[in-house]
């Protein structure tokens, strides 16, 4: 039973980060929303910082890891109240400022090579800060990682679109 439930697990959340379970809503304010406990949001924004750690030979800091879950807030500022929600969560990685463009630039392209849209790349050298911003159109999600050469650190953030947790009856707005 446990294997089962660990192969769901995964199943769902590799659905989430390949977007196999997030659609597009457009203007429709009561389209479905994507389906995801906060437990399995928490363990995918994890998993994806892990990767972009991993990507940039550089292993997180467990003390610097801040999950942020907040209320989703509507078009017009509705908040509804049946349990959705928007999952930001941050990592560092200590690194050394000499490595900071390098490393950035191997999670870009592979962010480039899975087909995340590159929304920002900036390196600059005077303030000895690397900025990275990228989305997923599809999935709905957003990536930073900024590197500044003072802190010695990447930071990774990843934030969700609006989930709904699994077996709650989405309200209409």
């Amino acid at each position: 039973m446990k294997r089962i439930l660990t192969r769901m697990t995964a199943v769902a959340t590799a659905a989430l980060f390949l977007g196999g379970c997030m659609s597009d809503k457009g203007d429709d304010p009561n389209a479905p929303l994507p389906r995801m406990s906060r437990e399995d949001a928490q363990k995918w924004a994890r998993h994806f910082t892990g990767s972009m750690a991993r990507t940039a030979r550089a292993p997180i800091s467990e003390k610097s890891v801040r999950p942020d879950f907040t209320n989703c807030v509507g078009k017009h500022d509705e908040v509804v109240d049946d349990g959705r929600f928007i999952l930001d969560y941050s990592a560092r990685s200590p690194l050394p400022e000499a490595e900071h463009a390098a490393a950035v630039k191997r999670i870009r392209e592979e962010l480039e090579k899975r087909g995340y849209a590159i929304d920002t790349y900036q390196e600059m050298k005077d303030a000895a800060q690397v900025v990275l911003r990228a989305s997923s159109p599809k999935d709905d999600f957003s990536i930073s990682v900024e590197a500044y050469g003072e802190q010695n650190s990447i930071l990774y953030e990843v934030s969700t679109p609006c989930l709904l947790p699994p077996g709650v009856k989405q309200k209409e707005i």
